[in-house]
This record gives structure tokens, C-alpha cells and sequence, in this order.
């Protein structure tokens, strides 16, 4: 199955509707529906451009009729922690849920957060076609559902200021920021005290010196203009990097036929877009990366040692992820052969 195939809707019906639509000029109503979409990145980041371009379209698709502003952080009253909460009970429409910061929430999603479970998007995409209906469930009983995922080419990695690592194990001693209670545990793992703080909190930590240390994507480094205190990088490539763009269920089962369809088609176009993007832009930061802070790349040597120490800790994480923890990480490990 492709995994940009919009999952949650495997046919859609009134495939004659666009014809007419399109004869008519699109769909038209008295008010146009407006939403708001809450992300957490701010203007001018890859990915931000990826969701405005995206809203854009539904925007020209339906002629206006279903209008989504995409929220950077700080346009509303919610931090990248509450993305669940909110769009489940309706305070938003739509929100952007990082894996680890909805695991408070929704644990299961952050399976892909388990370190050295899954790497790159060639396991990513694997892993997604069998983990995204347990994450499904898991935001619907929140009155959320998934209107589509992301994050495939982005890989999370260690980098910092000061003495630079070359092994895990050098993080002992030192305050590093993890994005999830997984990387956190990574950082505790090996001798760090871990500070868990959302995107945007991380250059004012790091100018206080709370961290000196922090797992994140390549893009998102430079997109966010972090290049200006880092200094050094460690690439081991725990784990990528997933996201899921949350709509509240009932404003999404409550669309009419017409407009719910071209937001479906929309998604589906989009979303190979946006995976083309991120590759694109990770690529080219991590080249950008390599020319201005001190990367050193794990040995092979030193990622299978890491998987073998943490497939006893992807059991144990399951056992805690609810009732479909084990059944879905049994699923995952089949698909990887891990």
C-alpha cells in the first residue's frame, strides 16, 4: 500500500462530484467555514511553508468555502503539548501533534520515538502502514482523528556547544533537552539529566545555559536558525521524527459531502509533497550542517551495540502503551525484521 494514501478513507464516493464542481465553479456557501490550525513552527520553517501551501489549496480548491489559517506558535493560547486536547474539544480545528509531545496524551504515537527501533523513512513508511490505525484509535477516543502524518526524512539527532561527543555515552554530566520522554530517556540512559522543553523554548534555554546539549531534526536547526549556537553534531540517527495533523472528528464528519472530498483529495496530493520536501530541505541541511558545526557520524559498530541495549527497552515501553502496545510494536518489529 502506498503510504500516502489517505488511510482513514479507503474509496471515496461521488467520485462525479469534482466534474461538477468544477463545471460549477466549486462548491459555494452563504459563510465560508473558518478554521484554525495550530503548528509548532514558526514563520518562514520548512514545514510551515509545507501547511500554509497546503491550507492555501483547500482554500482555492473549494473557492474559499473552507478557510484554514495556519497558527505559529504564539498566535493562540496553546502550546505543541495541549495538540490533542484542544482539537478534540473543539477550541481548535485542526493541530499539529509531534509524537512526543501528544504522548501525555495518545502514548502510542511516539512508538516511532522508541530509540533504534525506527531510523530512516524506508522503516518509517514501513512501520507507519501498520502503526497508524492504533494511533488512530488511540486520538479518536479524544474526538480527534488523523488527517495525515509526516516526518518520514526526519531524522533526530544529538548536537550541542562545548566538547563535542563522539559516543552516546559522553553525554554523562551533561543537561541535554529531549522533545519526548523517549529521547529523555536516551539522555538519562547515558549519564545526562534530560530537560524536556518544545520547540520554541530551546534557543532562550540555550542562551541560559540550561542545556548544552539537544535531540532534533537537521532542518529543524536550520530552519529555526539554531546554527547560531550550536557547534557540534553527533549522528546516530535514533529515530525519525513523526508528526499527525489532528482535525476535530465531528467538524470533519460534519463537512458537507462536497467539501470533505476535496479536503481528502487535497490531502492526498499533498502529502507526497510535503515527504519530497522534507527529504529535500533535510538533505541540504545536513550538508549546510557539515560545513558549520564538527559532525562525527556513529560507527556501525557503535548503532548495532545501541539497538541490542534498547530492544529490551521497546518491550517494556510497550507494555505501558495500553491495551494495543504489544500487538502494535509486535506488528512494527515484524515489518523492520528487528
Amino acid at each position: 500500500m502506498n503510504n500516502f494514501r489517505f488511510t482513514r478513507r479507503s474509496a471515496l464516493k461521488g467520485l462525479g462530484t469534482v466534474a461538477l464542481l468544477a463545471a460549477a465553479g466549486g462548491p459555494s456557501f452563504a459563510s465560508p467555514l473558518k478554521w484554525d490550525f495550530i503548528i509548532i513552527y514558526g514563520p518562514g520553517h520548512p514545514s510551515t511553508n509545507n501547511y500554509k501551501a497546503f491550507a492555501d489549496d483547500v482554500r482555492t480548491r473549494t473557492n474559499g468555502a473552507l478557510d484554514i489559517t495556519v497558527r505559529t506558535p504564539g498566535e493562540l493560547p496553546f502550546g505543541g503539548t495541549e495538540a490533542l486536547t484542544v482539537v478534540g474539544q473543539g477550541q481548535v480545528q485542526m493541530s499539529l501533534g509531534y509524537m512526543g509531545f501528544i504522548a501525555g496524551t495518545a502514548k502510542i504515537a511516539a512508538l516511532p520515538g522508541l530509540p533504534f527501533l525506527i531510523r530512516n523513512a524506508e522503516e518509517a513508511n514501513k512501520s507507519m502502514e501498520v502503526l497508524l490505525p492504533y494511533v488512530e484509535k488511540a486520538v479518536q477516543a479524544h474526538g480527534a482523528s488523523i488527517l495525515l502524518w509526516n516526518g518520514q526524512y526526519w531524522p533526530q539527532n544529538l548536537y550541542g556547544r562545548g566538547k563535542p561527543i563522539d559516543r552516546l555515552d559522553q553525554l554523562s554530566g551533561r543537561n541535554a533537552r529531549g522533545s519526548t520522554p523517549e529521547q529523555a530517556d536516551i539522555i538519562r540512559r547515558y549519564g545526562g539529566a534530560p530537560v524536556t522543553l518544545t520547540t520554541a523554548e530551546v534557543p532562550e534555554a540555550m542562551e541560559r545555559g540550561l542545556v548544552d546539549a539537544l535531540f532534533t531534526g537537521a532542518a529543524n536547526i536550520t530552519g529555526s536558525k539554531w546554527t547560531e549556537f550550536l557547534e557540534w553534531g553527533y549522528l546516530c540517527d535514533p529515530h525519525t521524527g513523526i508528526e499527525y495533523v489532528l482535525i476535530n472528528k465531528q467538524d470533519y464528519d460534519g463537512l458537507p459531502a462536497d467539501i470533505r472530498k476535496v479536503l481528502d483529495e487535497t490531502v492526498a496530493d499533498h502529502r507526497p509533497k510535503m515527504a519530497a520536501s522534507l527529504k529535500k530541505v533535510n538533505d541540504e541541511s545536513q550538508a549546510l550542517l557539515r560545513e558549520k558545526l564538527k559532525i562525527v557520524d556513529a560507527t556501525e559498530e557503535d548503532v548495532k551495540r545501541y539497538e541490542s541495549e534498547w530492544a529490551g527497552y521497546w518491550a517494556e515501553w510497550a507494555s505501558t502503551a495500553g491495551a494495543d502496545g504489544e500487538e502494535a510494536l509486535k506488528k512494527v518489529r515484524e515489518v523492520l525484521g528487528k
